[in-house]
């Protein structure tokens, strides 16, 4: 199969053109070759390239960890491994940020269960008893 333009590949990939040009600029991408006028030629093999960083951005991995896996695919290396520890990085990472948001979800509640009394009216550092909590709306009374 020969070299094709930017469009035919990002419609291949299922990719905004502007995206491949992106990651280009990133360093995810090599440099296409081009042609005599300047349009970009990409090999057939770029989609697969472009589907892999997509399935890698699904799994929650940043772009410069992509592009060290890419890197060392390129090098001949198996990045598996790799991958493997940046994953489950990538998972202790997200059970933190799940038990950080249960936390605050608890706090709302506890927030919105607090509610404002009917006859509460803003004086003095009391503002609103649902977010300061009970005792600032003593201190108004």
């Amino acid at each position: 199969m020969r070299d094709q333009f930017i469009g035919h590949i990002a419609k291949q990939a299922l990719v905004p053109v502007k995206t491949i040009r992106y990651y280009e600029e990133r360093g995810l991408l090599l440099k296409p070759e081009r042609t005599v006028s300047g349009y970009r030629l990409y090999r057939p093999e770029m989609v697969d390239r472009l589907q892999f960083i997509k399935k890698a951005k699904a799994l929650g991995l940043q772009l410069d960890e992509i592009k060290e896996i890419l890197e060392l695919a390129d090098r001949g290396r198996c990045p598996c491994g790799h991958v493997q520890h940046t994953l489950k990085t990538r998972l202790g990472e997200l059970r933190q940020k799940i038990r950080d948001l249960q936390t605050l979800e608890a706090r709302i509640q506890g927030a919105i269960r607090r509610n404002c009394p009917s006859n509460f009216t803003p004086k003095g550092r009391a503002i609103c008893p649902t977010i300061q909590g009970p005792n600032r709306a003593k201190e108004r009374r």
